[in-house]
């Protein structure tokens, strides 16, 4: 009784599985409405580069798409929140802030501004604590892209 049922669950699982078609990735770039001509940064800041290199595959040139260009301009800060009895660092909070600008023809269109936070602890190793710090700031950097990206396909 129990491996026919089984197999008759197994069967309308495989079933339930065949028909979910209707998947569509949110960051593709197909369906968009516009690309990115020209892509500016204000300061010389490693978190704006690797924002402008998520959007490379977004840059390529399209007549029936709107034309934009971004100003990006980005910091990072890394704050002591807590401390122990002899002043060394407990916690940290890393803060990463974007202000990006749209504009279409020289003109500012619309400006975003991102923030990302992360609380985090100290370590006694200093090369896993940047490791993971610079682990932590990519994924903070793939939030920011993921939010520019979900506004630019509503612009």
């Amino acid at each position: 009784f129990y491996s026919k049922m089984k197999k008759i669950c197994l069967l309308i699982l495989v079933l339930f599985l065949t028909n979910c078609s209707g998947y569509k990735p949110v960051f593709s770039t197909k369906d968009i409405n516009f690309f990115i001509d020209q892509i500016a940064i204000t300061d010389n800041d490693k978190i704006s580069y690797k924002i402008k290199k998520k959007l490379k595959p977004y840059s390529s040139e399209n007549i029936n798409k709107i034309k934009i260009s971004l100003n990006i301009n980005s910091s990072k800060e890394i704050k002591t929140i807590s401390k122990d009895n002899k002043g060394d660092a407990l916690m940290f909070n890393l803060i990463i802030n974007s202000g990006i600008e749209i504009l279409s023809n020289d003109v500012v269109q619309k400006k975003y501004k991102f923030t990302e936070k992360f609380t985090f602890k100290n370590q006694t190793n200093k090369f896993e604590l940047e490791q993971y710090k610079r682990s932590l700031e990519d994924e903070l950097i793939d939030k920011i892209f993921e939010k520019l990206i979900l506004n630019l396909r509503t612009y």
